[in-house]
């Protein structure tokens, strides 16, 4: 598959998540990794809020785990509206755009971790999370801050930095697995779990093929056609035209690229294609919702 250029398009910049005096930030981009699997890429600790203080509307290309230390506050997903409180974990996952807002009368303090990985979405099934369930507490409190804080104020200043973040990573999905009562993941789900990172991975590749997908988990497309079907209501090709709109979505809201950059960045070598899906699912052109996701914002 030919590599495709990702020219003036991004996601949500590290950047805007500034640090002041009760705030710590770490962005670890600024580094290549050098290991590729399993990536951290920010990490950081916010020690106070004001009363009623929210983000704005932000779409991220890598998941994102707050762990809540006091007060409570809201959590605003494509999935739903979550309350989270002192003691509670809530995940960002990439390509969705989210904001979260404190409470006005008990105002939350947190740490935060962002990574990114290959095997990333299987590990977050086995630590409790789905496309649904974004929000879990742990009852191995004091292990779990003492790993957040290791997180957040990283011992190393060196390339040693990087295996000193994942070895904390690591744990923190540890702590998160083991007090997750879960019943052992079956043959389905593992293929499954596979199929879709796969399908993420390579989703801006046009030539992308259920067959490349079935040949990689392992199964024939009949049965990865079931699996699919009975998980999220849909075929294999409906999901990667579903997972490329929403990319393109985001694309239009949160950058200024020409859409024809946009649709072959998404997958689609074809503009007027990309138009016609994209209006058929969200019932505007894309020209449409840029002019209309061009508003205020929270």
């Amino acid at each position: 598959m030919k590599k495709k250029e990702e020219a003036s398009i991004k996601y949500a910049s590290l950047s805007n998540r500034k640090g002041d005096r009760n705030t710590i930030l770490n962005d670890f981009t600024l580094t290549p990794p050098t290991n590729t699997q399993l990536v951290v890429c920010q990490s950081g600790h916010k020690s106070f809020t004001p009363s009623g203080w929210h983000t704005r509307l932000n779409t991220y290309d890598h998941y994102i785990l707050h762990y809540i230390l006091t007060g409570q506050g809201t959590y605003y997903a494509p999935s739903g509206v979550y309350p989270v409180k002192a003691g509670e974990l809530f995940l960002i996952k990439p390509a969705e755009s989210i904001h979260y807002q404190a409470d006005y009368s008990f105002p939350w303090t947190y740490y935060w971790v962002g990574f990114n990985g290959a095997s990333v979405r299987s590990i977050l099934n086995l630590c409790g999370f789905s496309d649904t369930t974004l929000v879990r507490s742990c009852s191995l409190e004091e292990q779990l801050k003492e790993t957040m804080h290791g997180l957040a104020y990283p011992g190393f200043s060196d390339i040693s930095r990087e295996y000193e973040l994942l070895a904390g990573l690591c744990r923190l999905f540890s702590l998160l697995i083991h007090t997750h009562i879960h019943e052992p993941l079956s043959k389905s789900v593992q293929y499954l779990n596979a199929a879709v990172e796969f399908i993420q991975l390579r989703c801006s590749y046009s030539d992308l093929r259920v067959s490349d997908v079935a040949e990689y988990v392992g199964i024939d497309r009949t049965y990865l056609y079931r699996i699919f079907y009975e998980s999220f209501q849909m075929s294999v090709q409906d999901f990667i035209l579903d997972l490329r709109l929403k990319k393109a979505r985001n694309f239009l809201k949160y950058s200024d690229a020409p859409i024809s950059l946009i649709a072959f960045n998404c997958g689609f070598e074809n503009q007027s294609y990309f138009s016609t899906v994209f209006k058929k699912k969200f019932h505007v052109s894309p020209l449409q919702y840029r002019k209309g996701a061009a508003g205020p914002q929270i």
